[in-house]
């Protein structure tokens, strides 16, 4: 079972993980808020400059449509992991959205879409402060000690 937390200040259901995209060498772990409208997983501003990312080597961008209106974002190939304390570690390749900054997205977290979470069953009582998530199907699993 995972399990995330509801943000302190904010009440946002989070739910950490580690992030690796190989193709610009960028690797380091992100708070990302549980988002069941989200059609995929991203990382926005906060976390991609937390992880030093170059936007400057971004290629071939596309646009996309948001609760904010049409953006323009940047796909790449990248794998996701989240730990099951003492157990497992769940391993997802998948595409990642990055949003460049912009005026409006500044304080905005990086969001774990549907492409992940339709792939577990979750259990969300922010009355109770419980966010589980048990893992249905994933990529690769790598048992720890």
């Amino acid at each position: 079972m995972l399990r995330g937390r509801f943000g302190d200040t904010t009440g946002r259901p989070y739910l950490e993980g580690r992030l690796y995209i190989p193709r610009l060498n960028v690797e380091g772990n992100v708070s990302f808020c549980v988002d069941t409208g989200a059609d995929g997983t991203s990382l926005l501003p906060t976390d991609a400059d937390k992880l030093q990312l170059d936007y400057s080597l971004l290629i071939n961008p596309s646009k996309t449509i948001g609760i904010g209106g049409p953006a323009r974002v940047y796909r790449e190939r990248a794998i996701v992991a989240f730990s099951e304390r003492k157990k497992m570690v769940y391993l997802y390749e998948i595409n990642l959205v990055i949003i460049p900054p912009n005026r409006h997205n500044g304080s905005i977290p990086s969001l774990l879409g549907r492409n992940i979470l339709d792939r577990w069953r979750m259990h969300y009582s922010p009355t109770t402060n419980r966010l589980l998530f048990q893992v249905k199907t994933y990529d690769h699993m790598i048992p720890i000690g």
